[in-house]
């Protein structure tokens, strides 16, 4: 339990940005629920947003996408427990992964579809979160999949794929045009992915 008399709220995390981020959604948590993990979409990277980037709050009961807009003053809370998760994914990034999963019951699946690659980022049910620190998305999905209802195996249905070097050196080419990588960034990062093929 966190000591500061002002913070109600169950977790382990200690860095004040994280602890401030909880603090944007304490009013929704359960007193018996504890606080895993808090990931923040980039504010650089394509799928991220420079104003106002989603935070991601994985508690022992459920996943809260906080989607802030009008400049960050008011935000949409999303809220998915793990029991209505039927398949998550993780796709790594040479800078950032995405998490794509399965909620049938809170996501519309003519919209959604069924998790195929060509989910765009556009979907406003929580189906994709984009532009996650890669450690902070290898954590959630840990998360999500220790927790999520299993199929009828008994295993949780899970995957990774690795995005194709191609989609990352574009992701980095648009960066490079945006001012964001300079040539010597851009060059360089082209030449690490060439050494992982």
């Amino acid at each position: 339990m966190v000591a500061d008399e002002k913070r109600s709220f169950n977790t382990d995390i200690t860095d004040g940005n994280e602890l401030n981020e909880i603090e944007k959604i304490e009013k929704i948590l359960n007193s018996d629920e504890k606080v895993l993990l808090v990931a923040r979409e980039s504010r650089l990277m394509p799928g991220g947003s420079a104003l106002t980037p989603n935070t991601v709050i994985a508690t022992d009961k459920r996943v809260i996408i906080r989607d802030p807009y009008m400049l960050g003053l008011k935000s949409e809370l999303i809220d998915i427990p793990y029991d209505v998760i039927t398949s998550v994914k993780l796709q790594k990034g040479i800078l950032t992964s995405t998490i794509l999963f399965e909620a049938p019951t809170l996501v519309n699946k003519s919209k959604l579809g069924l998790m195929d690659e060509n989910i765009s980022g556009e979907d406003d049910h929580g189906a994709v979160i984009e532009a996650l620190p890669k450690d902070k998305a290898e954590e959630l999905l840990e998360i999500i999949r220790r927790r999520m209802k299993h199929n009828g195996t008994g295993e949780a249905t899970s995957s990774i794929d690795t995005i194709s070097i191609a989609d990352e050196i574009e992701k980095l080419s648009r960066l490079k045009q945006k001012g964001i990588l300079s040539e010597s960034e851009f060059q360089k990062m082209k030449q690490q992915l060439s050494e992982k093929m």
